[in-house]
């Protein structure tokens, strides 16, 4: 106790000097505080959109589909898409299993062919349409049973289209043939899944089955479970529940989100580059320390000898100095730690636009137009942890050379 009291007054006999170290730790810690809350909120809005537009927490489709997944093979559907879904709502853990089919379409507009993505859903459970990022910008829901579509705000943007509107469609149906149709537009979709935003039109699942000629089923299901169960506890009822249905072992493929996208692999690897870059942070900002460290030491070398005349112990000594750069590292971390969640509080709320960082390169990644940071408690806590180990480690070795100072020696200089 009686050493870190010394330390502390020790500290402010050269208070510009303890402010620059503090500062950089502070510094270091703010900006690696703020990394990680992007990385977080973004790995947050990457998940919400894959399960939630993309796949489901677990993903249930045609094993042979599956297999030849890259030419869209139409024709391997899931059979009798009404059964394996009432047979997947009643599977233990499971919330909701809703169709979903995605599709290529070719629409007529204007004398021009425009190719676009078409999905087809239920407008009343699919978390496309009812989650939190989705806005029915203008007009109504289509009706069930109608030739009636939504599209997108990016699609309505470019060719002009409102709703009332009518657009024929091409595509490619799941007898090798093709199949045209015209459809009325009741609205316009908003969705900030960036992926989402641009030529893309939503339809009834049963009409989406009907024009691609799969009798009115649909090509995956979307498994969403209930709070507290995982994917991994899930996975096997899903699959006992498809087959007491009397689909075959291999008739269905049933797959958890994150084996489906090969994104979030990317960013779980991620999260152990931010905690290495974290480290080379506080690596950089420690230089500072040692320098003024080094300086104190050499200026203090009569002192430091007069302590080791009057019979301070080295290790003392070593841990006077040691005392001095963990007060500093406490000081600069708790200070930058602060500020990294106030700033990473108030744009969680605000929220962060991709756009402005060339956000229409990130098609495809599933994230959305604007991204809300956060950061769990315990990495607040990690980070000023990393800063004080990494602080004290540096300063070891000015330590040791105070310590190593002949009281001697040090007296007799001028």
């Amino acid at each position: 106790m009686k050493i870190m009291k010394t330390a502390w007054r020790n500290l402010w006999r050269s208070k510009g000097r303890t402010l620059l170290s503090a500062s950089a730790i502070l510094v270091s810690a703010l900006i690696i505080t703020l990394l990680l809350g992007f990385e977080t909120g973004f790995v947050g809005d990457m998940v919400q959109n894959v399960t939630g537009n993309m796949t489901g927490q677990i993903r249930v489709m045609n094993a042979d589909y599956v297999k030849n997944e890259r030419v869209t093979p139409l024709q391997f559907f899931i059979p009798d898409t009404a059964k394996a879904l009432a047979a997947l709502a009643s599977a233990e853990g499971v919330r909701l299993a809703t169709p979903k089919s995605e599709f290529g379409v070719s629409l007529y507009r204007n004398g021009e062919q425009v190719p676009v993505r078409a999905i087809g859903l239920d407008f009343a459970q699919s978390p496309i349409i009812t989650g939190k990022n989705a806005n029915l910008a203008s007009g109504r829901f289509p009706e069930k049973g109608k030739n009636e579509i939504l599209v997108s705000a990016g699609l309505s943007s470019e060719l002009g289209i409102k709703a009332g509107d009518r657009l024929t469609a091409i595509t490619r149906t799941a007898i090798q043939g093709s199949n045209g149709r015209t459809f009325t537009v009741t609205g316009v979709l908003a969705l900030s899944d960036i992926s989402m935003i641009n030529r893309v039109i939503f339809m009834d699942w049963n009409l989406a089955g009907d024009f691609l000629r799969m009798n009115g089923n649909a090509l995956q299901v979307q498994v969403f479970l209930r709070k507290g169960v995982s994917e991994t506890q899930a996975l096997p009822a899903v699959k006992a529940a498809l087959s007491g249905a009397g689909y075959g072992e291999s008739a269905l493929e049933s797959t958890i989100w994150y084996d489906v996208s090969g994104m979030y692999s990317f960013f779980k690897i991620a999260d152990a580059m931010y905690l290495i870059i974290s480290a080379v942070f506080f690596a950089l900002a420690s230089t500072v320390v040692i320098n003024t460290t080094m300086m104190s030491v050499l200026e203090r070398r009569k002192e430091i000898g007069a302590l080791g005349a009057l019979g301070m112990e080295k290790n003392r000594i070593v841990a006077l100095f040691l005392a001095e750069s963990l007060l500093i590292g406490a000081m600069g971390t708790a200070a930058g730690t602060l500020l990294g969640f106030a700033g990473v509080t108030i744009m969680g709320q605000v929220g962060f636009d991709v756009n402005l960082f060339g956000g229409d390169s990130l098609t495809g990644f599933n994230i959305s137009q604007y991204i809300y940071p956060s950061l769990e408690p315990h990495k607040y806590f990690i980070v000023a942890a990393i800063g004080v180990a990494i602080t004290l480690a540096a300063c070891f070795l000015p330590a040791r050379m105070a310590a190593a100072i002949e009281p001697a020696e040090a007296l007799r200089d001028k």
